[in-house]
């Protein structure tokens, strides 16, 4: 960016703040890399951010949402095959895309900038930094493709907000999961939402390990190899599950631990899962003690040792089996 382009830059702070507020986002966070001077300024405008995804792979992306409209910038890398070790690489050069929501599809590639002289991690810093989203910081990690050790994380991304872990190949390697573990080692103690998917687990990486975060909601999109008795190591207040397959005699058994008083923070569970058949709700039932609720026939209330109670709800459609599980207020 040049003092040309941004012409006001020479006026007093309190004129400058002024036309920037008249500047429309993308020209307003443009303005922000010219200088630390420029972004104080741009800082002190508090713009309305609700959202900020990164999204790490091998060409990264920072998508940076105001209210209905997002602002993309995709970091465009150097094409080789290894892995991304460290974040102290610079851009060949960003991409900058709006999107707006209340446009179905709707996206325009606005320009294309330099690397502004600031590396992966600079880029993700800064735009992180520019103000405090209202809602929360959403990290997603393709963990074939990266690979950073556990300071870096902590150094370079926000510590708290969502975290998103994504094995995106059939067969996990030893350094996909050594990623992931590195990953949840950095942000699980600060976490209050992750999200697993194709997850791989197993004995140096499962359901226990992440048992140990102090989760408000944990969701996995097909885990491989879950066993639904490791649902009752984890401290989460919200569970869903996606995935192709279910034991009814295992869920069961997890809502009979319920019973006796396990989970105790657990609010909601919700699984889908993938089968030709109408499952035996019967089987799913047996020894609850589950009562109806009302008249319907999908609905049921089982209550725990501590007097609280719980509705369970079954479903079947198309295909897709589902139970989810509400505990009472």
């Amino acid at each position: 960016m040049t003092d040309q382009r941004f012409s006001f830059h020479c006026l007093p702070d309190d004129l400058r703040l002024k036309v920037l507020q008249t500047t429309g986002h993308q020209e307003i966070i443009a303005y922000s890399f010219l200088s630390k001077k420029a972004f104080s300024t741009v800082k002190a405008l508090r713009l309305p951010i609700f959202n900020v995804r990164i999204t790490m792979k091998k060409q990264p992306e920072i998508e940076v949402t105001l209210s209905f409209i997002s602002i993309k910038f995709e970091l465009n890398m150097r094409e080789n095959d290894e892995k991304m070790t460290h974040l102290n690489g610079f851009p060949v050069d960003v991409k900058v895309i709006y999107e707006n929501s209340k446009i179905r599809e709707f996206s325009e590639i606005l320009s294309v900038w330099s690397d502004q002289g600031k590396s992966v991690g600079e880029w993700i810093q800064h735009l992180c930094s520019i103000n405090q989203p209202k809602y929360c910081y959403i990290k997603t990690f393709h963990v074939r493709e990266i690979e950073f050790d556990t300071q870096t994380l902590r150094n370079v991304f926000p510590k708290l907000g969502n975290t998103n872990i994504i094995f995106n190949h059939a067969e996990a390697n030893e350094h996909d999961v050594q990623s992931a573990k590195n990953i949840l080692k950095a942000f699980l103690v600060q976490a209050k939402c992750i999200g697993l998917e194709h997850v791989p687990l197993q004995d140096h990486f499962s359901l226990q390990h992440i048992g140990m975060g102090n989760l408000e909601s944990l969701n996995m999109q097909y885990p491989r190899n879950m066993n639904v008795h490791d649902l009752s190591t984890l401290n989460a207040e919200r569970i869903w599950i996606d995935t192709d397959q279910m034991s009814l005699r295992d869920l069961n058994w997890f809502l009979k631990l319920w019973m006796k008083g396990s989970n105790w923070k657990l609010k909601e569970l919700a699984i889908f899962w993938d089968t030709d058949s109408l499952p035996d709700w019967i089987v799913l039932l047996r020894g609850l003690k589950a009562k109806p609720k009302g008249n319907s026939r999908k609905k049921f209330i089982i209550k725990n040792c501590r007097e609280i109670f719980a509705e369970i709800e079954t479903d079947y459609d198309e295909g897709t089996a589902s139970i989810e599980f509400t505990v009472s207020n």
